[in-house]
């Protein structure tokens, strides 16, 4: 038994030294090796990846590096998992916690009431992604655009 908890503590202090705790120790796939030459990649994969239900599965590609405001920014996509062909953009600041993640998911013909502020709160991940140079400039006004459209024509109460 003491054998067994020196074991698990010199396991606790190999993953502390490289920057692992438990639960975090997840294998995420880069599938058009992008990664290779970006600066804080991995960190930045990890914190993505932590975001969804199953950090092990999620896929990554186009990931590039950019400096806004001193700071470093990694971009790319992010698929939740290998059978999802859908991929959503992200940005990551080096050193902070939350990364963003813009669903971009497909706008339906119209918005049910119940789901606007959902919408609306993923909109503004695309409008943090254009400030940090993710996407192009016009994007997020693009989708603006067509969000407000869809939502001027959502059902409120199931009534038009």
């Amino acid at each position: 038994m003491r054998q067994r908890g020196t074991d698990m503590y010199k396991a606790m202090i190999l993953a502390a030294a490289f920057g692992l705790s438990a639960g975090t120790c997840v294998a995420q796939t880069v599938i058009d090796a992008s990664a290779a030459h970006v600066p804080n990649a991995q960190e930045a994969i990890g914190k993505v990846a932590g975001t969804f239900a199953q950090p092990s599965a999620t896929r990554f590609r186009h990931l590039g590096a950019r400096t806004v405001d001193g700071g470093a920014v990694v971009c790319g996509e992010v698929s939740p998992t290998a059978s999802d062909p859908h991929f959503q953009q992200f940005g990551y600041v080096a050193g902070h916690d939350d990364p963003i993640v813009f669903a971009n998911r497909p706008l339906p013909a119209t918005i049910p009431f119940g789901e606007v502020n959902g919408w609306i709160n993923d909109s503004v991940h695309l409008e943090d992604l254009e400030e940090m140079g993710c996407v192009p400039k016009g994007t997020y006004h693009a989708y603006s655009e067509k969000l407000n459209a869809r939502m001027n024509s959502r059902k409120q109460y199931g009534v038009n």
